[in-house]
């Protein structure tokens, strides 16, 4: 077979202007759909970062309520303080509220929080949480049980 480089450059010459393209055409597409594809990017991070901020702040109000409630329940003095100290956030830190009940024999931890920030284009960034825990107190009483209490 006899060597024909007409053949390959009109085969090469048609199927670049049969799909619109020429030699150079593609230079700067990297640029371009760098640019479209930046500000989607941008988004996906940071809606990660704030739903990993929300949820932080969501599990340290879980783990104040839950510290808050064992420590008020397993002391005979209130411990609660000292608790409050582990969760990270001054404002949680406040918002944790605990009372006893002796004559049940039982502790019940709360936390309510519904806030709201604004941010960046005038969007309100809102936060609420609410949670609740009863828990049984651990002491050790003299005697048997109040007659009615909860057992």
């Amino acid at each position: 077979m006899r060597h024909q480089p007409w053949r390959q450059a009109f085969r090469r010459a048609t199927c670049e202007t049969c799909l619109g393209l020429t030699r150079g055409s593609t230079k700067g597409q990297a640029m371009a759909e760098f640019a479209l594809a930046l500000p989607v990017l941008l988004l996906l991070l940071s809606g990660m970062l704030l739903a990993g901020f929300y949820a932080f702040r969501a599990s340290a109000a879980d783990w104040g309520v839950f510290i808050a409630g064992v420590t008020a329940g397993a002391y005979p003095t209130a411990a609660d303080d000292q608790a409050r100290l582990s969760v990270t956030w001054p404002d949680i830190r406040q918002r944790l509220a605990v009372e006893q009940n002796a004559t049940s024999r039982q502790a019940r931890s709360r936390i309510a929080i519904q806030d709201s920030h604004p941010w960046i284009f005038g969007i309100e960034l809102v936060e609420a949480q609410r949670g609740t825990g009863v828990f049984r107190l651990w002491r050790f009483y003299p005697g048997p049980p109040d007659p009615g209490g909860i057992e």
